[in-house]
Protein backbone atom coordinates (compact mmCIF):
# COMPACT_ATOMS: atom_id res chain seq x y z
CA UNK A 1 0.00 0.00 0.00
CA UNK A 2 2.91 2.31 0.55
CA UNK A 3 4.41 1.33 -2.11
CA UNK A 4 1.22 2.30 -4.12
CA UNK A 5 0.96 5.92 -2.79
CA UNK A 6 4.82 6.75 -3.61
CA UNK A 7 3.97 5.48 -6.87
CA UNK A 8 0.79 7.96 -7.18
CA UNK A 9 2.82 10.67 -5.61
CA UNK A 10 5.25 10.29 -8.00
CA UNK A 11 2.94 10.43 -11.01
CA UNK A 12 1.00 13.77 -9.28
CA UNK A 13 4.59 15.40 -9.09
CA UNK A 14 5.50 14.32 -12.62
CA UNK A 15 2.41 15.99 -13.93
CA UNK A 16 2.85 19.05 -12.25
CA UNK A 17 6.39 19.61 -13.02
CA UNK A 18 5.64 18.48 -16.83
CA UNK A 19 2.97 21.29 -17.29
CA UNK A 20 5.10 23.77 -15.52
CA UNK A 21 7.66 23.26 -18.78
CA UNK A 22 4.80 23.51 -21.27
CA UNK A 23 4.96 26.85 -23.53
CA UNK A 24 2.18 29.62 -23.20
CA UNK A 25 0.15 28.69 -26.27
CA UNK A 26 0.10 31.43 -28.77
CA UNK A 27 -2.99 33.22 -29.39
CA UNK A 28 -5.15 31.37 -32.42
CA UNK A 29 -4.94 33.59 -35.53
CA UNK A 30 -7.94 33.99 -37.53
CA UNK A 31 -7.98 33.82 -40.99
CA UNK A 32 -9.91 35.92 -42.70
CA UNK A 33 -11.58 34.13 -46.31
CA UNK A 34 -12.91 36.52 -47.84
CA UNK A 35 -9.10 38.02 -48.30
CA UNK A 36 -7.55 37.16 -51.78
CA UNK A 37 -5.25 33.90 -51.82
CA UNK A 38 -2.55 33.17 -54.52
CA UNK A 39 -4.40 30.26 -57.29
CA UNK A 40 -1.01 30.03 -59.45
CA UNK A 41 1.90 32.05 -59.56
CA UNK A 42 4.67 31.79 -61.98
CA UNK A 43 8.40 33.27 -62.95
CA UNK A 44 10.00 33.97 -66.15
CA UNK A 45 7.06 32.14 -68.52
CA UNK A 46 6.84 31.86 -71.88
CA UNK A 47 4.02 31.11 -74.49
CA UNK A 48 4.18 30.50 -78.05
CA UNK A 49 1.56 30.12 -80.51
CA UNK A 50 2.38 28.93 -83.98
CA UNK A 51 0.85 29.65 -86.83
CA UNK A 52 -0.38 26.34 -90.16
CA UNK A 53 2.86 26.39 -90.81
CA UNK A 54 4.93 25.59 -87.73
CA UNK A 55 6.49 29.01 -87.65
CA UNK A 56 5.88 30.86 -84.10
CA UNK A 57 3.13 33.42 -84.39
CA UNK A 58 3.13 35.35 -81.40
CA UNK A 59 5.68 34.88 -78.21
CA UNK A 60 4.42 36.37 -75.07
CA UNK A 61 7.27 36.42 -72.50
CA UNK A 62 6.65 37.27 -68.43
CA UNK A 63 8.85 37.36 -65.53
CA UNK A 64 6.12 37.05 -63.22
CA UNK A 65 2.93 36.11 -64.15
CA UNK A 66 -0.38 35.65 -60.46
CA UNK A 67 -3.32 34.98 -60.59
CA UNK A 68 -5.82 35.19 -57.44
CA UNK A 69 -8.44 32.96 -56.34
CA UNK A 70 -11.78 33.08 -58.27
CA UNK A 71 -10.48 35.56 -60.80
CA UNK A 72 -10.67 35.89 -64.60
CA UNK A 73 -7.27 37.78 -64.62
CA UNK A 74 -3.58 37.26 -63.97
CA UNK A 75 -1.39 40.01 -63.46
CA UNK A 76 1.59 40.38 -65.26
CA UNK A 77 5.55 41.89 -64.70
CA UNK A 78 8.04 42.69 -67.20
CA UNK A 79 5.93 41.39 -70.31
CA UNK A 80 7.28 41.01 -73.76
CA UNK A 81 5.37 40.13 -76.72
CA UNK A 82 6.59 39.55 -80.46
CA UNK A 83 4.25 39.29 -83.30
CA UNK A 84 4.90 38.82 -86.98
CA UNK A 85 2.85 40.23 -89.57
CA UNK A 86 1.43 38.89 -93.23
CA UNK A 87 3.95 40.67 -94.64
CA UNK A 88 6.79 39.33 -92.41
CA UNK A 89 7.28 42.65 -90.44
CA UNK A 90 7.94 41.52 -86.88
CA UNK A 91 6.54 43.60 -83.83
CA UNK A 92 7.96 43.36 -80.48
CA UNK A 93 6.17 45.09 -77.34
CA UNK A 94 7.83 45.68 -73.93
CA UNK A 95 5.67 46.84 -71.00
CA UNK A 96 6.42 47.11 -67.10
CA UNK A 97 2.67 45.50 -66.22
CA UNK A 98 -0.59 44.14 -67.44
CA UNK A 99 -3.60 42.14 -67.18
CA UNK A 100 -3.91 38.80 -68.77
CA UNK A 101 -7.21 38.11 -69.53
CA UNK A 102 -6.58 34.48 -70.60
CA UNK A 103 -10.43 33.27 -71.62
CA UNK A 104 -10.65 36.46 -74.41
CA UNK A 105 -6.31 35.93 -75.02
CA UNK A 106 -6.47 39.78 -74.34
CA UNK A 107 -3.94 41.89 -72.63
CA UNK A 108 -4.18 45.43 -70.84
CA UNK A 109 -0.61 46.37 -70.94
CA UNK A 110 0.28 49.52 -68.73
CA UNK A 111 2.90 51.40 -66.89
CA UNK A 112 4.57 52.06 -70.11
CA UNK A 113 4.72 50.79 -73.51
CA UNK A 114 6.97 50.27 -76.23
CA UNK A 115 6.56 48.99 -79.50
CA UNK A 116 9.12 48.85 -82.46
CA UNK A 117 8.47 47.59 -85.93
CA UNK A 118 11.55 45.87 -86.34
CA UNK A 119 11.70 45.69 -90.28
CA UNK A 120 10.82 49.73 -90.95
CA UNK A 121 12.42 50.75 -87.35
CA UNK A 122 9.90 52.54 -86.18
CA UNK A 123 8.97 52.44 -82.26
CA UNK A 124 5.72 54.05 -80.82
CA UNK A 125 5.67 54.96 -76.81
CA UNK A 126 2.25 55.30 -75.02
CA UNK A 127 1.36 54.93 -71.45
CA UNK A 128 -1.24 52.00 -71.80
CA UNK A 129 -3.28 50.02 -73.78
CA UNK A 130 -5.32 47.04 -75.29
CA UNK A 131 -4.32 44.17 -76.71
CA UNK A 132 -6.03 41.68 -78.77
CA UNK A 133 -3.76 39.16 -79.42
CA UNK A 134 -6.32 36.63 -81.26
CA UNK A 135 -6.78 39.47 -84.02
CA UNK A 136 -3.08 41.02 -83.55
CA UNK A 137 -4.33 44.57 -82.77
CA UNK A 138 -4.02 46.94 -80.43
CA UNK A 139 -6.04 50.25 -79.09
CA UNK A 140 -4.55 53.10 -76.78
CA UNK A 141 -6.71 56.20 -75.48
CA UNK A 142 -3.94 57.77 -73.87
CA UNK A 143 -0.99 59.88 -75.38
CA UNK A 144 1.11 58.15 -78.20
CA UNK A 145 4.48 59.29 -79.90
CA UNK A 146 5.21 57.29 -82.81
CA UNK A 147 8.83 57.55 -84.59
CA UNK A 148 10.50 56.69 -87.57
CA UNK A 149 12.78 57.57 -89.99
CA UNK A 150 13.21 61.35 -89.76
CA UNK A 151 10.02 61.82 -88.51
CA UNK A 152 8.04 62.48 -84.60
CA UNK A 153 4.19 62.23 -84.92
CA UNK A 154 2.15 62.45 -81.81
CA UNK A 155 -1.86 62.02 -80.91
CA UNK A 156 -4.38 61.43 -78.31
CA UNK A 157 -5.45 57.78 -79.29
CA UNK A 158 -4.20 55.21 -81.96
CA UNK A 159 -5.20 51.98 -83.40
CA UNK A 160 -2.81 49.26 -84.63
CA UNK A 161 -3.15 46.45 -87.08
CA UNK A 162 -0.33 44.07 -86.47
CA UNK A 163 -0.94 42.02 -89.19
CA UNK A 164 -1.30 44.98 -91.96
CA UNK A 165 1.31 46.58 -90.33
CA UNK A 166 -1.40 49.59 -90.18
CA UNK A 167 -0.85 52.72 -87.53
CA UNK A 168 -3.62 54.85 -87.39
CA UNK A 169 -3.31 58.11 -84.29
CA UNK A 170 -6.11 59.63 -83.30
CA UNK A 171 -6.95 63.23 -82.01
CA UNK A 172 -4.72 66.24 -82.24
CA UNK A 173 -1.96 64.44 -84.37
CA UNK A 174 0.87 66.33 -85.00
CA UNK A 175 3.92 65.40 -87.28
CA UNK A 176 7.19 67.10 -86.88
CA UNK A 177 10.06 65.78 -89.99
CA UNK A 178 13.70 66.50 -89.17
Amino acid sequence: MKGAVITMGMVALGIVLWQSFVPESSPVQQIDLEEELIASYLREGTRRHFSQDGVAADVLEISVATRLQNSEETTLKDIRYQARAENGAVWDIEAATGIFFEDLNELELKNGVTILELTRDATMQTESMHLYMDQKRAQGEQEVVMTGRGSRTSGTAFELDLQSSKATLKGGVRTEYE
